[in-house]
Parts: structure tokens; sequence; C-alpha cells
């Protein structure tokens, strides 16, 4: 089909407009056109209508070529000009070539005329969609300024699409082998952010080349990505988005339905975007990681404010239960066996034995418990307590566990440790107790390098890894954000107090770990605990101390305690088995004593939390006098002392409160035994 030209026929004469018009038709061409053969006739046909082409004679009575190429260029019109002169010379037409015509032609040759039309056409397209491009790209670039985050990760999407004419596009960041979108477009809808594998995707590609280019064959190409076939893409182009170190960030991908054929300024506006969005990709980041350590400082704070008032409470207590625990054990001695009473002072032994556990929970939340801490191999531990645990979960849940024999040595307390994996395995078992499913374990060696370790707020180097994940109904975030706080529970009323996991974050700091957690509703936790790894140190452990029952005394003691009941108990108690014993509720009261007569005590037992002078600075003094004094030191809690602190000033024993009757005289009756 001939192509229907609109050609505006600047010349003088009817007789040659006639020819070229003919010559334009031999060429394939239809033509409507006009002739015009001066200044103001060719301006109102130029203002009143649109045209494809202008042909130009030079030498006219009232007009010449090189004034029409002018008006052309003054009117702001951008059309092929081709000069149709029967005597030009070559100077007159190379100057109008340098002026802006596309091309001149000679009437007697007018067989070139077509030719020269066709280039014309083509290089007048060609700048067309060179100036569409260019307005194009000036959008996108004046979107992009002043805007931030998924704004201008949106903006640069939509910008791109519509100068390529696509349909889809995406802004994702990598994390852990995905692509999480921050901005993403589908069929040029905004839809919600998601995360899928990096594998076989373009966006692979991207991160591998830097830049990728595919006009057609694209899910040919990438077979794996059943995405692709959803989408109907057909081809795509995309860059990765890199830091200043060269460190891919992310991806900016866009995808069409149709053969893309890519421009020749593409790669340039890709990376000039790319710029863009890699800048604001890293400031997001930067404000990410912010947010992170102001959230773990303000976490920390939180948490150290609430163990101090944990420590406190259960110092308070302690000593409540040393009164209980001492007057029932005294009681029990004087009851029948098996007796009403007798059973009834078991139970209130049982009672008790429960509360002092839930103090050593409440000291462990708050990092002030006592703890046997040695460079150990958490293997056997973890088996044994997933032993137990298999015992009391449903049959529903399985348990797949993965513990690497080649572990290395943490430096840990045992006890803890055990407590750190029932407490997260029962979590995830309570998790799909309703439906079953998977628990799995896994516990291995792994090194964190300088960017890993920054991410957890740990040291680059070597740590054992241990993961507690399951298959339950998950969490959302407004749940992850409280989950380590102490009394947060969303169990129902009677099924739990909320402290399990505050306590495994206490646990797992005081080893110098972290534990962090990831929760998708629907599809299950998983806990991950860093545990710092040391080097085992030679020698078998220590055989434990097994209490045998006291023999009785006739030595003199001094016990020192600011709680009324508890000095009166443990007198009793202990004249009970001989012993000569002389109470004291004021420190300075008993330092003064001892001074009047250091030779009249063979032992002395003090509190440690205690007004006017504490436990550690009334054995200093003590010592001072008599270095050969044994002195036990008790504690329901202290932040000051431990039991190496005692142990460095001379105190032969460290026992906690609440302590048995049987546990403090056997300890008496030892040290008394070794003078």
């Amino acid at each position: 089909m001939a192509e229907k030209l609109r050609v505006l026929l600047v010349e003088d004469s009817e007789d040659d407009a006639t020819l070229v018009v003919r010559a334009l038709a031999k060429g394939g061409f239809t033509t409507s056109h006009e002739r015009v053969d001066t200044a103001d006739a060719m301006a109102a046909c130029l203002a009143g209508q649109e045209w494809d082409l202008i042909l130009s004679d030079y030498s006219m009575p009232q007009f010449n070529g090189m004034a029409a190429l002018k008006l052309m260029q003054e009117k702001g019109v951008d059309l092929p000009f081709i000069l149709v002169s029967g005597a030009v010379g070559e100077e007159t037409a190379v100057e109008m070539m340098r002026a802006g015509a596309c091309d001149y032609v000679m009437k007697d040759k007018l067989t070139r005329l077509a030719p020269a039309v066709i280039r014309g056409l083509r290089e007048a397209k060609n700048r067309k969609a060179a100036r569409e491009a260019d307005r194009a790209i000036d959008a996108l670039v004046r979107g992009m300024v002043g805007a931030t985050g998924s704004e201008c990760f949106d903006r640069i999407i939509d910008g791109l699409c519509d100068w390529l004419g696509a349909e889809h596009g995406l802004v994702g960041l990598l994390t852990d082998g995905q692509v999480r979108t921050l901005s993403l477009f589908l069929h040029r809808e905004k839809q919600e952010n998601l995360s899928y594998p990096l594998a076989g995707t373009p966006c692979e590609g991207v991160v591998q080349d830097t830049y990728i280019s595919h006009a057609r064959d694209l899910r040919r190409l990438f077979p794996e990505d059943k995405e692709l076939a959803k989408l109907g893409a057909e081809s795509c182009v995309g860059i990765s988005l890199r830091d200043t170190r060269q460190k891919v960030l992310g991806v900016l991908n866009i995808f069409s339905t149709r053969e893309m054929l890519p421009t020749a300024r593409l790669p340039e506006i890709m990376e000039i975007v790319a710029v863009k969005a890699a800048a604001e990709l890293e400031r997001l980041r930067e404000e990410e990681e912010k947010n992170a350590l102001e959230t773990q400082l303000r976490q920390a704070q939180k948490m150290e404010a609430i163990g101090t008032l944990a420590g406190g409470i259960a110092h308070d207590f302690n000593n409540i239960l040393a009164a209980i625990l001492g007057y029932t054990e005294l009681a029990k001695q004087k009851m029948i066996p098996q007796s009403e009473p007798d059973l009834c002072l078991a139970e209130v032994l049982k009672a008790t034995s429960r509360a002092k556990g839930l103090v050593q929970q409440i000291l462990a939340f708050s990092r002030k418990g006592e703890q046997e801490i040695k460079p150990m191999r958490i293997q056997c531990v973890v088996k044994e307590a997933l032993k137990l645990l298999r015992a009391s979960i449903p049959a529903a849940i399985e348990i797949q566990q993965r513990i690497a024999p080649d572990c290395q040595a943490i430096l840990a307390d045992p006890t803890r440790i055990h407590q750190i994996v029932l407490n997260l395995c029962t979590n995830a078992s309570h998790a799909m107790e309703a439906q079953g499913g998977t628990l799995s374990v896994l516990l291995e060696n792994t090194d964190l390098t300088e960017e890993e370790a920054q991410r957890h707020g740990l040291a680059p180097g070597n740590y054992v890894l241990l993961v507690v994940s399951d298959t339950g109904h998950g969490m959302g975030k407004e749940v992850l954000d409280h989950i380590f706080e102490p009394y947060f529970t969303t169990k129902e009323q009677g099924k739990g107090a909320g402290m399990g996991l505050a306590i495994v974050h206490g646990l797992v700091t005081a080893t110098g770990g972290k534990i962090s957690v990831a929760s998708t509703l629907g599809q299950g936790t998983t806990f991950r605990i860093l545990f710092p790894r040391v080097s085992e140190k030679p020698g078998g452990e220590s055989p434990e101390k097994i209490c045998v029952p006291s023999e009785k005394g006739s030595e003199r003691i001094f016990v020192i305690d600011d709680e009324q009941a508890i000095v009166a108990m443990e007198k009793l108690a202990l004249e009970r088995l001989g012993y000569q014993v002389r109470i004291f509720s004021d420190s300075e009261e008993a330092l003064a004593a001892f001074r009047n007569d250091s030779q009249g005590c063979d032992l002395v037992v003090t509190d440690q939390s205690m007004p006017h002078l504490s436990g550690l600075e009334l054995a200093k003094a003590f010592l001072a006098i008599r270095p050969d004094l044994p002195i036990i030191l008790s504690s329901g809690f202290s932040s000051q002392a431990s039991e190496d602190e005692a142990a460095r000033i001379g105190i032969r024993r460290f026992i906690m409160k609440p302590v048995d009757i049987a546990h403090l005289a056997s300890a008496i009756r030892e040290l008394l035994d070794q003078r």
C-alpha cells in the first residue's frame, strides 16, 4: 500500500510542482500537497495544519530555499526539508545542508527524490523518537528529585515502564539468597511487597552480570522462573544496585510482555537511575541499621532495669523462703514420721522447693544468679534436653535434630544451657500442639565475617550456632517486637506466665551470645542463638560433693542476719545440734562483740545484704583480726557478692539462700573439722 504523505511544496512553478508529485508517485508515495511561493503563505500553512515533508525550490521571485528553511526552524517545526532545484551550485547545496536541510535533488534527476524522501522520513522519525525519549528521561529524572524511600522507587519503575512501554517492574533488596521487593508493579499497578528466591531468575543474572537486556525469549532463558510465565513476560532489562564499595545491595528490573528493543541510550539511562536507586537503598539500609541499634539499646536498657528489679525481688523472696524452709524443717523434726502433721509439712517443703526454683529463674533472667561457668561442649546437654522433651510432647510432633559432633566448646553453665533448650523447644511444641508438625534443632560451628558480626552486634570470629525452629502458627510483627519482654505472653490465662523467653534472653546474654527470632504467620518460627567459642582447658571436672548427715558439735558460732526470723530459726536449729550460738541482727554489733572477745567465736555465718556493714565488709573486718576464722557467707541476691569474690578475701564457703538446715549444718561441721 502506497504511503500517503502530507507534502508542503515551496515552488513558484506549477509545472515543476506537478513533476515533483509525479516523481513521488513513481517512488510509491501518494500525496496530499499544497504549493506556496511566499513566506506568508508558507507560514500560514505551517500554522494551519501538520505536514510530513517540505520540498523546496531554491530560487523564486519572492522567496528562496534558505529563507524557507529558516522560516520552518523559526516556527519550531522539525520536518525533513529537501532542496529540489534546477540550478543550484554545489556550494549553495552544502550551505543548505549545513543549515539543516536533510538532502538536495536536482530537478533533472528526480529519480533520486523517492530514496531521499525515505531517508529524510527515517531520520525525522529517529529524531522524534529521540526527543520523546529525552522528554521521558527528563520526566524520569525530575520525578526522582526530592523523592525518598518507596516513593522514589515507585517513580523510577513508573517512569521506566512509560519510556520502554513495559508492564512490570521491581526494585528489590538482596537478603540471604532472596529478593525482597521494596517496590513492585505488575500490569502497571502497584502491588504488595513480597520475597522470592533469587536462584534461576533474571534478577540472579543482574547480580552476576551487573546489566542485562533480553529483547525476547525471556521465559526460555529462565525456565525455572514460573512467575515469568504467569506474567507472560517476554523481555526484560535490569541493572544491579551497588553501594560505594561496589557491593550488590539489590536489583532493578523492568519486564514486558512484548519484544523490548533496547535503544542506544538505554544502558546509560539505566546506570543514571541505578545510581539514584542504589543511593536511596543504601540510605534506607543505614537508617534501618540505626533504628535496629536504637531498638537494641532500648531493649538492653529495659532488660537491665527489669533485671535489677528482679534481683531485688529475689533477695527479699529468698529471705522469706529461708524462714519458711528453716522453721518447717525444725517443726518436721518434732513430728511423728508419716503422721498427718508430718505429711502436711512435707507438702510445705515441696512447695518451698518449687518457689526456690522460681527464684532461680528470676535470678537467671536478671543474670545475677550463681553459675557453674566453665568451657564445655554442649552437644550432650542439647541431646539430653531433647530426650527429656520427647516424653512430654505429643506424638504428632516430630523432632528432627542435627547435632554436629565436632562442635567446639563455649563458656557456659550446663544447667542453663539445658534450660535454654527446654524453654525454646517447649514453646515450639506449644505452637504445634493443635495440628502437629516438625520441631527442628540444629547445632553446629559457624564463623561470622565482620559484616555478619556487625549485623548481630557481635565481634567477628568463631561461634557455635543453635537453631530451634517449628512449623507452627508463627507470629506477626506486633508479637515479635515484645517477645523477649517479661510477662508478655499470647497464651491463655493460666497457661503461661510470659517469663520463658525473657529468661532465655537473659541466659544467652550472660554467655556473651546473641539470640534472634524470625517468624511468619502460618509458617512457623525460628530462633537462632550464637555462642562465642572458647578454647577447652585441660583437666577433668571435680566430682560433686555429697552432703552427708551432720554430726553434732559444741563449738561457738556467730549468726548474723538483719532478718530476725532467720537468725532465730538458725539459732534454734544449731542449738539442737549442740552448738553455742550468738545471734546478731546488726552487723556493727556483731563486729563490736568480736573485737571484745575474738577467741570467743569458732565460726561465723553471715548474710551479705545488711545495713551498716555488708557481709563482705564484715568478713574483711573479722579476718583482719583473726585470719584463721572460718566464715560462711549466705546471700539471697547481691550484685557485689559472688563465690569468687568471697573466696578472694578469705571466706571459706558461699551459699545461696534459701539453704536447708542439713546443708548449712554440713558446711559448718566440715569447716570446723578442717581447723
